[in-house]
């Protein structure tokens, strides 16, 4: 399941859109009419990303009186509500409530950036944080607050079994239990160790188990600050007697199954840790490796101890059932060649399918069928993007081709806009966006190993495309608003002006060392070309 990584590009579109002063109050914004969303199989689908021809969608947010930015549709985390016929997602453009069977987007919760979101497993309560702190706590489907407060940024946050507790793990070293009621006093635990993921203990309403960065799960007791449990001795016996290839490294993932009372852990190590009757006499189940570094834990579908089964996301992008036995069974995704550039998020359904979050996008798999619906209204990946005052350009690229979208800001926030197509190029891939003065733009294309160019002016449609003989692989940079700079690998330098349309030679950066670098020297009005391990060359 690659693909998931290229942001960015040229302008820097991509990113989420600042903080308000002042929260924007909940509300149900609505949606666009719903994409309809991909349908696939487990064993099918290896590979999730944005079909280049469909519309990107995302938000206009506030940026200074008078002024919007375009940010897309990027979900953080997924999570079921109510009864499960309906699910929130955290995303770069607020908080979005979505139908469970088709995945349609409805309308939108809350219109500030979220971090993370959280359910009580019954639905009634949801959790939601920002980028700066601040958590609350609001009742489905009323929307009404019960909770706010400001806590250490989390790392990952749940409620307990009964929804009365919300539990926060922070890389700030510490465990957050919040009590969920009106005005409820958190209670803070500095564990001395980043912690990754935090799970309430079912048990005991003062407890709360934690994954650490310091290569072990731990149940911390944060009304008197003390460790009720910690894994390491349990683990450093196992080791001496089975001489594993991987060791207990950093664990980014806890949950507790309260059916058979295994507490589960995984992180770096490849490894799923299922600790057995850890209030009595705790004992360490023989691990089950899997094909990557565990990321996080659903915990738990069936009804008995026999059928009882956790869902863990692999930083490869699958997601591995196990029963509470160490069996492996159905998986979401096949194993990638390496890690995911973004994390997943996994959370279990009342149906018992699973919500996947392969950050950015939003996917539910059904185990028992091996059925996928990938949403549509989630980009999975965005190449290059070109930002000039109120104007976005997006150029994804596959097959052969590059579709160019553009949509146009308005003054006022929008909750729900997407692209316009204005073109297409045959290319491989995308070179470089080039920005000029008035706002015309220079998408430079790779095809057959050469470049080729092809301009897009205010307003307008894509022009017919310009090839060159100019080899592919080179360093951009702007001279000025009616020019750009090129170098090849040669060190021919080349320059792409806006009028007339087209490429020139300007001259040649002479010498035997790897070109490194490009950019203008007004005070010579020339380009300087670098070349590793030589001086500087001035061309013309």
């Amino acid at each position: 399941m690659g693909g998931l990584g290229g942001f960015g590009g040229a302008g820097g579109a991509f990113g989420t859109a600042p903080l308000p002063s002042v929260e924007t109050p909940l509300g149900l914004e609505p949606a666009l009419p719903s994409l309809a969303a991909t349908r696939g199989t487990a064993k099918t689908i290896t590979r999730f990303h944005h079909d280049k021809r469909t519309p990107i969608r995302g938000s206009l947010m506030a940026k200074g009186a008078g002024k919007t930015i375009f940010v897309p549709h990027t979900a953080k985390n997924a999570v079921p509500v109510g009864n499960g016929s309906e699910f929130v997602v955290a995303a770069a453009t607020g908080l979005w409530l979505h139908d469970s069977v088709s995945l349609a987007k409805r309308s939108r919760l809350v219109a500030s950036p979220v971090l993370d979101v959280a359910a009580s497993p019954n639905g009634s309560r949801i959790a939601y944080v920002f980028a700066d702190g601040r958590l609350r706590i609001i009742s489905y489907p009323e929307l009404s607050t019960i909770v706010s407060i400001k806590v250490d940024v989390p790392k990952r946050m749940r409620f307990s079994t009964d929804g009365q507790r919300l539990a926060l793990g922070s890389e700030s070293d510490t465990v957050t239990l919040v009590q969920v009621a009106s005005g409820a006093v958190p209670k803070v635990i500095d564990t001395e160790e980043d912690v990754n993921d935090a799970y309430p203990m079912p048990d005991k309403p003062d407890e709360v188990a934690y994954a650490s960065d310091e290569d072990e799960i731990v149940i911390v007791d944060v009304a008197t600050s003390s460790r009720a449990f910690g894994s390491e001795q349990l683990v450093m016996s196992w080791r001496q007697s089975n001489k594993p290839f991987f060791v207990m490294r950093d664990q980014n993932a806890v949950a507790f199954d309260s059916l058979t009372g295994t507490l589960l852990g995984g992180g770096d190590d490849n490894m799923i840790w299922r600790i057995a009757d850890v209030r009595k006499s705790p004992r360490l189940e023989s691990p089950t490796e899997v094909d990557g570094n565990v990321v996080d834990i659903a915990c738990c579908a069936g009804t008995s101890a026999a059928d009882r089964a956790a869902f863990v996301a692999i930083d490869n992008g699958q997601v591995r059932t196990i029963g509470m036995n160490g069996r492996l069974g159905p998986t979401f995704g096949s194993s990638g060649s390496s890690p995911l550039s973004h994390p997943i998020r996994i959370s279990l359904m009342p149906s018992g399918d699973v919500l996947v979050v392969p950050q950015p996008g939003v996917v539910r798999w059904e185990p028992r069928t091996g059925a996928i619906l990938q949403s549509n209204d989630y980009a999975f990946t965005l190449s290059m993007s070109s930002v000039i005052d109120a104007d976005t350009v997006y150029v994804p690229c596959d097959g052969g081709s590059c579709v160019v979208h553009r949509v146009a800001h308005g003054a006022a926030p929008v909750a729900d806009v997407e692209t316009t197509m204005v073109g297409d190029v045959q290319a491989f891939g995308v070179r470089s966006i080039l920005e000029y003065a008035g706002g015309l733009r220079a998408i430079v294309v790779a095809q057959g190993g050469k470049l080729r160019l092809a301009y897009l002016p205010v307003g307008g449609s894509l022009e017919q495309a310009i090839d060159t003989e100019v080899p592919s692989e080179g360093i951009f940079n702007k001279r000025d608003g009616s020019t750009h700079g090129y170098v090849d690998s040669s060190g021919k330098v080349y320059e792409i002006v806006a009028n007339p349309r087209g490429m020139r030679q300007v001259g040649m950066a002479l010498g035997k060392g790897a070109v490194t670098g490009l950019e203008w020297e007004a005070s010579k009005t020339k380009w300087r070309v670098r070349r590793m391990g030589e001086d500087d060359v001035f061309v013309p």
